[in-house]
């Protein structure tokens, strides 16, 4: 299955935190109903993988000193989650990171 298959034959979902992500500047590539995740991606190439069963996000990106990395971020509340929706590098003491 595609990764960025625009929902099409997939279960609908309800995000976890009922924050906005298209008024963030986040657009929807699709979802996996059956790994509960959900894809976005904003105009800057910062690409968001949203598992809105347990909240948890996976932010992908080019961090300028590390190279491309990966942020896995979980247990947010929905303020922290508003503020990772606003700028996928801010810092919340809950996550880790690999790089790729």
């Amino acid at each position: 299955m595609s990764r960025y298959n625009g929902g099409y034959n997939q279960q609908p979902y309800q995000p976890y935190h009922n924050n906005n992500f298209s008024q963030n500047g986040w657009s929807y590539t699709g979802h996996n109903s059956q790994s509960r995740v959900a894809f976005y991606e904003n105009d800057a190439g910062v690409k968001m993988d949203y598992y809105y069963s347990t909240g948890t996000t996976k932010t992908s990106m080019d961090h300028p000193a590390r190279g491309s990395t990966q942020l896995f971020r979980r247990d947010l509340s929905e303020g922290e989650h508003r503020a990772v929706l606003e700028n996928p590098r801010v810092h919340t003491g809950k996550g880790y990171y690999t790089k790729h």
